[in-house]
């Protein structure tokens, strides 16, 4: 393992950014991350009781079926229903 530091300087904005209190609306459900590598791409859902979940395509969810993921967006079916959630 190498001893050299990876430490780079933040830019202020990603820090303050980083930081902010508010950034999530902790009663909905939010997406807050997209994966990909492996054999299909994931998604991370923060659920509104405070639960994740990590979901492909065509998996059921509490919050609903992952219809589709893109590179910056989730669709969620809802019923008859279609939802997006951005990053």
């Amino acid at each position: 393992m190498s001893s050299e530091s990876t430490d780079q300087p933040i830019n202020e904005t990603t820090a303050r950014n980083a930081t902010r209190v508010d950034a999530l609306d902790m009663r909905s459900t939010q997406l807050i991350g997209l994966f990909s590598g492996g054999d299909v791409p994931r998604a991370m859902l923060r659920l509104a009781n405070g639960g994740i979940v990590m979901a492909a395509a065509g998996d059921e969810t509490p919050w609903g079926e992952i219809t589709a993921i893109a590179d910056s967006y989730v669709l969620v079916r809802q019923g008859r229903t279609i939802r997006r959630l951005m990053l």
